[in-house]
């Protein structure tokens, strides 16, 4: 969650002001949202500091269930009149969202970045907790932000399934280097049976989730359609699935920034510099690379860009990523429409497949 404006967005809204200075979303003309309370959150490990347009919550409030519960839900009498934004924190935010879905709370989750550019911009050049959450609050009441996406207990315990996998990972590969670099024979077995546990509960990991998508595909019809495309797995469709829920909802370009497969541009006056994609969810994006090099040997579509791209001069890397982008907007095309890949694919490729074989990727140093 967190990297642009939140975890999802199912609707598009513009902002404007009334007379009162009070921030109103209209949709399509009509008057949609009005939200007379706005608080801002920044969130520590064991601490909250808020910054509440009424002044009625306390500016230091623990982080714990029991107080938040006292010193903040309770003291929210008009939850649909109130908005609390809130910065992604690498997983510390998730309770707090989570608490504040289940009082019927709007919730904003702000990209850092863009926190940090709004604050420099509105003349907060220095940085506290009650100085971000005051700025967090302003930021609610002047930015028109994507609000996060509820989510129901199934998805919770889904999403929390996934990110496990994605730590275990992390700590493989961190033993995995501790045991080359270790000379002891005793330190070398403990290491090992270290990784053994991990590797066994990876495979447990793994089957719950295939089991999870399974149970979740009777009722969202866009679990199939993702599985159907060449190169797309159990782990990419379960990524999807929990880190961006806005796929299908938002137009190809939107999506592409949203994962930072996009390149961005960077111009001024005469100079122009090179674009680079950056910025977006970086777990979607490594998992994404990862269903890409399996797509450019195993699905004609992105195989054939991938060569076409190779045969004009570009850059291993830089055609990956554009194989990338190609491979999201297509599974965001399919899921929009509800449209599996026998019937996806007449439209991209047409009849023309490349039979040359893709080049292997293990030794790629460019």
């Amino acid at each position: 969650m967190g990297e642009l404006e939140s975890c999802g967005c199912l609707f598009t809204r513009t902002v404007a002001r009334s007379a009162l200075g009070q921030i109103v979303f209209t949709r399509m003309g009509q008057k949609m949202k009005s939200y007379k309370r706005v608080i801002g959150i920044d969130i520590s490990t064991e601490r909250l500091d808020v910054a509440d347009s009424n002044a009625k919550i306390v500016h230091e409030v623990d982080y714990t269930i029991e107080a938040i519960k006292s010193k903040i839900l309770r003291l929210i009498k008009k939850p649909s009149e109130t908005l609390v934004v809130c910065e992604a924190t690498g997983g510390l935010e998730y309770s707090l969202v989570d608490m504040l879905h289940d009082a019927k709370i709007d919730v904003v989750v702000a990209n850092p970045a863009r926190i940090r550019d709004f604050a420099k911009g509105h003349g907060f050049l220095e940085k506290s907790d009650k100085i971000d959450a005051k700025v967090l609050q302003l930021y609610g009441q002047q930015v028109d932000a994507t609000l996060a996406i509820p989510r129901t207990l199934q998805e919770r315990n889904f999403i929390a399934l996934t990110r496990r996998r994605t730590q275990l990972l992390q700590l493989i590969s961190q033993e995995s280097n501790r045991l080359r670099q270790s000379n002891d024979t005793q330190v070398k077995s403990f290491i090992e049976e270290m990784l053994k546990s991990l590797e066994n509960q990876m495979k447990t990991l793994d089957s719950w989730i295939s089991k999870a998508l399974d149970e979740q595909s009777k009722t969202n019809p866009s679990i199939d359609v993702m599985r159907s495309v060449p190169g797309v797995g159990v782990v990419m469709t379960a990524t999807l699935v929990a880190e961006l829920p806005e796929l299908g909802t938002i137009s190809r370009t939107k999506i592409a920034k949203l994962v930072g497969v996009a390149p961005m541009i960077k111009q001024s006056g005469k100079s122009e510099e090179r674009r680079r994609a950056r910025g977006g969810r970086g777990g979607v994006r490594r998992v994404l690379y990862m269903a890409t090099l399996a797509a450019t040997q195993k699905n004609d579509v992105i195989k054939k860009r991938y060569i076409k791209l190779l045969a004009s001069g570009k850059p291993k890397k830089l055609a990956l990523v554009a194989c990338m982008r190609t491979l999201l907007t297509i599974l965001n095309d399919m899921v929009r429409h509800e449209t599996k890949w026998g019937e996806k694919k007449k439209s991209v490729a047409g009849s023309v497949v490349s039979n040359r074989p893709a080049p292997a990727h293990v030794l790629d140093k460019s």
